[in-house]
This record gives C-alpha cells, sequence and structure tokens, in this order.
C-alpha cells in the first residue's frame, strides 16, 4: 500500500510540473508575470484545497505557527534562489544540486535524530538514484563562464530544498496532527509574497495580469488540482514511510517521469546518458521498494 501512494505523489508531482510548464507556455500576458500570477493562485488554492481536506478546521499551536512561517521563508529563499540561480549558469546543473538537497539533508536528519535504520542496500540505493540524476541532466549542463555567485545560489538551493522537506518531516514528527495547518499556512504566505512581487512589476495593471484564457486556465487548474492532491498526500504517508527511501523515489520519480514527458510530449531527443539515468533510476527505486 505505502509503494502504491508513493506512486501516486510521483504521477501527482510529475502533473503539477508537466501543467506548470504548459500554463507558462500559454500565459496570455507577458512571460515574467507568470510566475508570480502562479505563485498567488497556487499558494491560495492549495490553502484552501487543504483547508476542506482538513474538514474545514483550522487549529494551530505556536509550533505549528513557527514551522509554517519557516517553511515559508524556505519556499520564498529557493524561488528567489531558483531565479537568481537560472539566469547566472546551468539550470541542468542547479537541477541537481537542488534534488541533492532534497534528498540528503532530510535523510541525514532522520538518520541522525530519528535513528531510521540505515542498511546497505538503501545506501547503495541512494547513491544510484543520485548517479541517476547527474546522467539523466548531463547533456544539458553548461558550465563555462559560470560566475561564483552563480555557485553559491546553488548552495543556497541545495540548503533550502532539503530544509522544506526536513521541516516538514519535524512537523509530522511533533505535531502530525497539524500536518494541514502548517501547509494552509506556508502557502497561504506564499501567496501573498508572490502578491508583493506581482505589484512590484506591475504596479498599474496587477489585475490584468490575471486575465487568463481558456488554453492558460485548463493547465492551471490540472496543475493546482496535482499540487494540492499530491502535497496532501505526501503528508499523509510521511510518517508511515521511511524518510530516505520516500524523498529519493520521490524526487527520482518525478524526474524520470518529466524526462519521459518530454520526449514524448515535447518531442524531445533522448541522449545517451539521459537512457542511461532513467534505467538506472528505476533500479535505484526497485532496490528502495524491496
Amino acid at each position: 500500500m505505502d509503494l502504491l501512494l508513493i506512486a501516486a505523489v510521483i504521477i501527482l508531482y510529475s502533473f503539477q510540473t508537466l501543467f506548470c510548464k504548459l500554463f507558462t507556455d500559454k500565459y496570455p500576458g507577458r512571460a515574467e508575470l507568470a510566475s508570480p500570477v502562479f505563485g498567488v493562485l497556487e499558494g491560495l488554492f492549495i490553502a484552501l484545497f487543504t483547508f476542506a481536506f482538513n474538514g474545514f478546521q483550522f487549529t494551530a499551536s505556536p509550533f505549528t505557527i513557527i514551522m509554517g512561517v519557516l517553511n515559508a521563508a524556505m519556499l520564498f529563499g529557493y524561488n528567489t534562489s531558483l531565479i537568481a540561480a537560472s539566469k547566472k549558469g546551468s539550470y541542468a546543473f542547479m537541477n541537481v544540486i537542488l534534488l541533492f538537497g532534497g534528498i540528503l539533508i532530510p535523510s541525514v536528519y532522520s538518520w541522525t535524530f530519528l535513528s531510521e535504520e540505515i542498511t546497505a542496500l538503501k545506501i547503495i540505493g541512494i547513491l544510484a538514484m543520485l548517479v541517476a540524476l547527474v546522467l539523466m541532466n548531463l547533456s544539458e549542463m553548461k558550465m563555462e563562464k559560470s560566475p561564483l555567485i552563480y555557485y553559491v545560489f546553488c548552495f543556497i538551493l541545495f540548503i533550502f530544498n532539503g530544509a522544506y522537506s526536513t521541516i516538514v518531516k519535524v512537523q509530522t514528527v511533533y505535531h502530525d496532527d497539524e500536518k494541514q495547518e502548517m501547509i494552509m499556512l506556508t502557502f497561504l504566505i506564499m501567496s501573498f509574497v508572490a502578491l508583493f512581487e506581482l505589484i512590484a512589476k506591475e504596479k498599474k495593471n496587477t489585475i490584468k495580469a490575471f486575465k487568463l484564457n481558456v488554453k492558460s486556465i485548463i493547465p492551471l487548474a490540472v496543475c493546482l488540482i496535482s499540487a494540492g492532491s499530491a502535497i496532501n498526500l505526501l503528508v499523509f504517508i510521511i510518517p508511515f514511510v521511511d524518510t530516505a527511501v520516500l524523498y529519493t523515489i520521490e524526487s527520482g520519480g518525478v524526474l524520470v517521469l518529466s524526462a519521459l514527458y518530454s520526449v514524448i510530449l515535447f518531442k524531445e531527443k533522448l541522449s545517451p546518458s539521459k537512457f542511461i539515468g532513467i534505467i538506472l533510476a528505476v533500479a535505484s527505486i526497485t532496490v528502495l521498494s524491496i
């Protein structure tokens, strides 16, 4: 049952990634406004979606409020660094580094503070996935003339992505009954942050930035439903699944599906390194599922 739930999370997150790209491509306004508009709508939707999923209840202790605000700060730092890094160097290298953070930091936390079991098979599976992530991005890595600040932003992404995943785990350990409240707080705060960003970019026509057409609304709706379902399902299964295994399989699985979507839907060529990476990722998921 746990593997089926993890598979569902992977599919939902891969849909979020796919339809977010489609929304960005079809957004009728200026391209630079697509990101903050999406941030506002995603934050509000996930907060309301989670509120309904939680039976229209909200009871947050001081601990949960702190975790929600802290996680919102991690998301803000992540999004800001993502934009800054993508403008200064290789997107593929940056993607590998942030995925490494999302796997390694919560794994180290769970092994150090929660005494989750470390086995040789688990280590092999995680290492195989890390190598697979590099191979799946290798053909797109272009590191020439990347400034030092680019690597600083990549390191920040490593920390923030890992910290976000770790905070979600911490919440389920100490206040599992309020994990939905933490999600609501995190994404509601992020929605307001994105709104401030949008106003700063488009002071006179902020409302017009939300004017969407049918071609953009459909992928947006699928993306938001997928994202809301994915995060709620993820926090539901976190207490029952080994942390290192969960985040390794989830990160690798989403990247594998995203690579396949690119080949099938966008007719991108599958390089030898990406093909080997996909095979290795599938092998890693198989080993970690044993």
